[in-house]
């Protein structure tokens, strides 16, 4: 694992909002809880003198509330920083993907980073996956920059029987087919605009 934010990143986003660091943080369990409490205090410690940090933690189950979801999506719209922390997988929950799309366009366009944090030491997928994407994605359409965290598998005890093998390029390749499925995506020269 390595350390996620600069010292840049976070002045960059200070600069244009002053010196109170907003901070959505969505978590699955106890254990992405853990992860992500990590992060945030190693950016408590490196920051504490020149900074002020406003944490929210959400974890995924709150958001089927929909109270509570709303004030999640009010929280992410205006934050410096929406960190998602869950465990390896194809999706995320449903509840997590409609707060994701809720707050992206009410978002001001141009701020902020989007960490996620996919991925523990005990899931038994690991490296980039399908969430990883998706966030990557969602992060381009809120024109946010994108800091992922990835769990990679220990040489050592990487699994290399048949089916294991092929079960791993069973879902790259449905990931690669969604990629390369996709409609392109417009080219924006930025003249005389």
């Amino acid at each position: 694992m390595n350390s996620l934010l600069t010292k840049s990143t976070v002045s960059d986003s200070l600069m244009e909002k002053g010196d109170l660091f907003s901070a959505v943080v969505l978590y699955e369990d106890l254990a992405t809880r853990q992860r992500a409490m990590q992060i945030c205090d190693r950016l408590v410690r490196k920051f504490w003198a020149d900074v002020e940090f406003d944490f929210s933690w959400w974890r995924f189950d709150f958001l089927h509330d929909s109270a509570l979801a709303g004030d999640a999506v009010r929280l992410a719209a205006r934050s410096e920083l929406v960190l998602v922390a869950a465990h390896a997988g194809r999706e995320l929950p449903t509840a997590v993907k409609d707060w994701i799309e809720s707050w992206l366009p009410i978002r001001e366009p141009g701020f902020g980073v989007l960490v996620a944090m996919i991925g523990t030491e005990a899931d038994r997928l690991k490296g980039l996956s399908p969430i990883h994407v998706y966030l990557r994605e969602a992060a381009q359409r809120a024109n946010m920059d994108y800091l992922p965290q990835v769990i990679d598998a220990p040489l050592g005890k990487l699994d290399t029987s048949i089916e294991t093998i092929a079960n791993r390029a069973e879902k790259v390749t449905s990931l690669l087919d969604g990629i390369l499925h996709r409609p392109p995506t417009p080219l924006r020269w930025r003249i005389n605009e």
